[in-house]
């Protein structure tokens, strides 16, 4: 039990249930309920009744690809007299804490297993102690099927992870103390809620970030800051995208024949729409092709080149990869290396600087913020 808030590891395709890679509007919800009772081992104490009564909004039915957004789950636990008892005599006046459920989503591509924690907020002891109720609430993930078939929430288990304090809001002797709650009877019902996924296409998901990063310009011994947008249409069903990016006009701080500095204004054209795939582990991959323009290039602050025209003689490549988990409605980290073509139409000083600026070995890096 105690490795339940680390249960969170679907396997293989389930991953796609809890990415939040909808393609829909969200599907219409109804009040649904389940009471559980439970036999919990409580400190100085042994084994203790607990009926608890779970509350959630969830839809009847939904559609493959169809959103249930994260959802808020309520929980109404019915705590003994001995219990309060037992509290009390370790000077306890409130009680306050976590309860994490065992929860196994059975979909038609296999069950997946949550760990899922719902806060209970400080709650008094009754004193003189007496049966007491805790309210515990809690957020589910967004869910998204890829199947249709049918659809079960069962929940397994608990586990209270709890800290009492006295009326001065110290800790007591206990400490925070963990309970095991099981199912008891064991063969009573487990289903929160049954859902039917129909057959139904996915549409492309829009999804729009924005972007802050910098660009190293190797030959240049420069760097560039880098802001603009990028709007996207996901397609879930095959974990492929295309985008529109918007690279804002920026300054680089370069350096000519390693001690000479130098500013450019710099534009990007982009040449082609964005590309890339995100997978259902949050794994993203992009690809964009872009004429890097020099809008003007001085030293000094006296003029040297660059000018409406001055651009590279072909589109730069730049392939990037996400760090870590890419979250759709978040956003995430992406960084990748790109080698800049030489210059054209830059002026009298063209070859040089572009010597100072075309090759290999350039870096983008940017992070990207999802947009409402």
């Amino acid at each position: 039990m105690r490795a339940l808030r680390r249960r969170i590891a679907p396997a293989g395709a389930l991953l796609a249930v809890l990415t939040g890679l909808t393609s829909g509007p969200p599907a219409a919800a109804a009040p649904v309920a389940l009471k559980q009772t439970y036999t919990c081992v409580f400190p100085l104490m042994e084994e203790d009744p607990l009926t608890v009564e779970i509350t959630a909004d969830l839809p009847a039915k939904v559609k493959v690809g169809e959103r249930i957004p994260a959802f808020r789950g309520v929980s109404v636990s019915k705590v003994s007299k001995a219990a309060a008892t037992a509290l009390r005599t370790v000077g306890g006046a409130t009680l306050e804490g976590t309860a994490t459920a065992d929860i196994t989503v059975r979909t038609p591509e296999g069950p997946l297993d949550i760990g899922l924690d719902n806060t209970i907020p400080k709650t008094p002891l009754p004193d003189p102690p007496a049966d007491f109720e805790v309210t515990a609430t809690g957020q589910a993930p967004t869910l998204t099927f890829r199947q249709p078939g049918s659809v079960k929430i069962d929940v397994n288990s608990l586990l209270l992870t709890m800290t009492p304090r006295d009326a001065a809001g110290a800790r007591t002797g206990l400490d925070t103390f963990e309970t095991e709650c099981t199912l008891d009877p064991a063969d009573q019902n487990k289903t929160l809620h049954t859902i039917q996924v129909e057959p139904g296409s996915a549409e492309p998901v829009p999804l729009s970030f924005g972007i802050k990063g910098s660009s190293f310009i190797k030959a240049g011994n420069g760097s560039a800051p880098l802001l603009g947008g990028i709007d996207t249409r996901y397609d879930p069903d095959k974990g492929t995208f295309d985008a529109d990016l918007r690279l804002d006009p920026t300054t680089g701080r370069l350096t000519l024949f390693g001690f000479l500095p130098a500013t450019a204004d710099i534009a990007f054209e982009q040449t082609a729409r964005t590309t890339g795939t995100l997978d259902t582990a949050g794994r993203l991959k992009a690809h964009s092709e872009m004429y890097v323009k020099l809008t003007g290039v001085s030293t000094f602050g006296l003029p040297i080149g660059g000018g409406p025209h001055c651009r590279t003689v072909q589109p730069a490549a730049v392939d990037l990869v996400g760090e870590g988990r890419f979250e759709p409605y978040k956003g995430g980290r992406l960084k990748g290396t790109y080698t800049l073509p030489g210059l054209k139409d830059c002026g009298g000083l063209n070859d040089m600087i572009s010597a100072f600026t075309a090759g290999p070995g350039n870096t983008m890096d940017m992070d990207l913020t999802y947009r409402k």
